[in-house]
């Protein structure tokens, strides 16, 4: 099973075009008809494509990490993709759940970080945007630390897809900008539309480049 894993991420480059067709014709979709069907909305929960980026990254998150508890996989590279892999099975479990839009919850049993008193004191420092943000930015430099290492790392290999690791780091600013800019509620419906939008294409792509990542990685 596991050979068979690994003889299947060696095709990386064409589990990145699939995976990067489907997000297109989920953006097609939603562009179609998702102002009249929320089925097909990017910015309504539990629908086709909350199913389908749920399902990317969990889906991939297992392999990852089913591979990384093999034993032919070295130790140090064990310390990447383990992490790698809980990552992705994470956040397809947040696309579903939506755990980051309720995380607020859980902090309220905490004095010092209840949601009121954090809104109260990132407003008097002009934020007026999403609260979870806030409470994921350990998370946030976490993840941005943890990259810079490893890409670094992995240089030689992933040197021939350098295009890959910049346009990744550019779809992770691009949606916490876009995430930031919509939730202020300062913009017309029609322009919240387009932000949302490119805000979910940009992290269907960032979870497309980094099951390619990954996949290349494991397949050397």
């Amino acid at each position: 099973m596991k050979n068979l894993l690994i003889k299947l991420l060696h095709h990386n480059t064409r589990i990145l075009q699939i995976l990067l067709f489907f997000d297109l014709v989920i953006l097609a979709l939603h562009l179609t008809f998702g102002s009249t069907t929320p089925f097909f909305h990017l910015d309504f929960e539990q629908n086709l494509s909350t199913f389908y980026q749920s399902s990317k990254l969990i889906g991939f998150g297992m392999i990852f990490f089913l591979l990384g508890l093999s034993r032919q996989v070295k130790l140090e590279m064990k310390s990447f993709i383990l992490p790698l892999a809980l990552g992705l099975i994470f956040l397809g479990v947040d696309e579903w759940f939506q755990i980051h839009e309720n995380i607020y919850r859980v902090f309220e049993l905490f004095e010092w970080l209840r949601p009121s008193k954090v809104v109260e004191a990132s407003m008097s420092m002009g934020y007026h945007s999403s609260l979870w943000i806030l409470y994921y930015i350990p998370l946030f430099l976490i993840f941005a630390v943890w990259s810079g290492y490893w890409l670094r790392y992995f240089q030689s290999k992933l040197k021939t897809n350098v295009w890959v690791i910049i346009f990744s780091g550019l779809c992770f600013l691009t949606v916490l900008l876009m995430e930031i800019l919509s939730s202020t509620g300062s913009y017309s419906g029609a322009t919240y539309y387009w932000l949302v939008t490119v805000e979910e294409l940009a992290e269907m792509l960032l979870a497309s480049m980094l099951v390619f990542i990954g996949s290349k990685i494991l397949s050397k």
